[in-house]
């Protein structure tokens, strides 16, 4: 039968495997925390770069529709400069005649 001393040698034998264990599932808790951490952490850039991506690209949307505004403003003006310049004071003259006409005729109607 064991005395005091190999009795209290045994507990510290038990109480330093029970704190090895502790200590290693310790290490693995840090180990998946440190994990989760690194994850959390790409997730986030990666949200940031899709962010970003998204305004780039709204952006060229944006930029590719005022192009084209531009250039219909731009073929609508000198259209219609190219069509005003096209009329003679006498086509004028005719459809000012004919307007007048018209307004006249609608007049009598009502």
């Amino acid at each position: 039968e064991p005395d005091g001393a190999e009795t209290d040698a045994i507990e510290e034998e038990k109480a330093a495997v029970a704190s090895l264990s502790a200590s290693s599932d310790i290490i693995d808790i840090k180990r998946e925390l440190a994990a989760l951490e690194v994850e959390a952490e790409y997730r986030r850039r990666i949200m940031l770069v899709s962010v970003e991506v998204k305004k780039r690209l709204d952006y060229q949307v944006e930029l590719e529709y005022t192009k084209k505004a531009f250039i219909r403003d731009h073929i609508i003006g000198r259209l219609e400069s190219e069509v005003i310049a096209s009329f003679t004071p006498e086509q004028e003259d005719a459809n000012i005649n004919q307007c007048i006409a018209s307004l006249g005729m609608r007049a009598q109607y009502r």
